[in-house]
């Protein structure tokens, strides 16, 4: 634990079929603060130049950051490796419950490495991971399998997983969580990285407290963020929203092909 909150962080083997659990230390918290910082540290550690998206050495990284779970709309996690889209660093973010979720099973995140000989499936719940056979799974789509893991482990737990696609390593498939509601980690074929691993999908689930270094204070900042957010009908949201967008294309901020360009223009 670092300056008060978990930052326990779940490795996994699939081509050895372990786990193990690291902790992070408080400096190493402190400099590459975030999930995306933290991710992009143990990437650039654990890879090199010349490994290849889909070789067993790269690596698939679930992430959160400190705040996550413990603030208002915080349920945020991010998915990074070296992309199979692009052959260089690729990171998705997603929404939903199952960052709150990770969280509170007892880890920050999740580095995975290896390829696992058949379908698998990770379960993470109060502190424990287990790496369970998912050759039932294989081939079904990402409703399916949330709906059967939820009965087959806890109704509450939240689940990402991969579809056909996934499976079939398309380069652009993307890793979806909490299933009918249709949250997406989509940019850079994640899931692609996901089915080259063998790894069908990851559940998690528990009730562990999210530890804060000071709760108090915490309560009061998440009060004066919530009274300094304008309160908006839905339609003045969506005008706001529609004027950003035209900004963004105005200044080049719109993103073609993986941000190698900009679309740009007038009006």
């Amino acid at each position: 634990m670092a300056d008060g909150y978990n930052t326990q962080i779940l490795w996994v083997d699939l081509s050895k079929g372990k786990t193990e659990i690291r902790e992070i230390g408080a400096e190493v918290m402190r400099k590459y603060i975030g999930g995306a910082g933290l991710a992009a540290k143990i990437l650039w550690e654990e890879t090199s130049a010349d490994t290849e998206p889909f070789a067993p050495q790269n690596l698939l990284i679930f992430m959160t950051g400190p705040l996550t779970g413990v603030v208002q709309q915080s349920s945020r996690h991010i998915v990074a490796g070296l992309s199979p889209l692009t052959n260089i660093w690729g990171r998705a973010h997603s929404g939903g419950s199952w960052a709150d979720k990770l969280r509170r099973s007892g880890f920050m995140g999740i580095v995975i490495k290896g390829k696992a000989p058949k379908p698998v499936y990770l379960r993470l719940y109060n502190g424990k991971a287990e790496i369970c056979d998912a050759s039932s799974l294989w081939g079904m789509d990402t409703y399916e399998v949330e709906e059967h893991l939820q009965k087959e482990t806890d109704a509450k737990v939240s689940v990402a997983t991969i579809g056909r696609a996934g499976e079939r390593l398309v380069r652009f498939a993307a890793i979806m969580n909490d299933g009918k509601k249709g949250r997406a980690a989509a940019r850079c074929g994640m899931g692609a990285l996901m089915g080259s691993k063998k790894l069908k999908a990851i559940v998690v689930g528990g009730n562990q407290e999210i530890p804060v270094y000071d709760s108090a204070r915490l309560k009061e900042c998440n009060r004066l963020i919530y009274q300094a957010c304008p309160r908006k009908k839905r339609t003045d949201v969506m005008e706001d929203y529609v004027e950003e967008i035209k900004v963004a294309f105005r200044t080049g901020g719109v993103p073609v092909k993986n941000w190698q360009g900009g679309c740009i223009r007038s009006g």
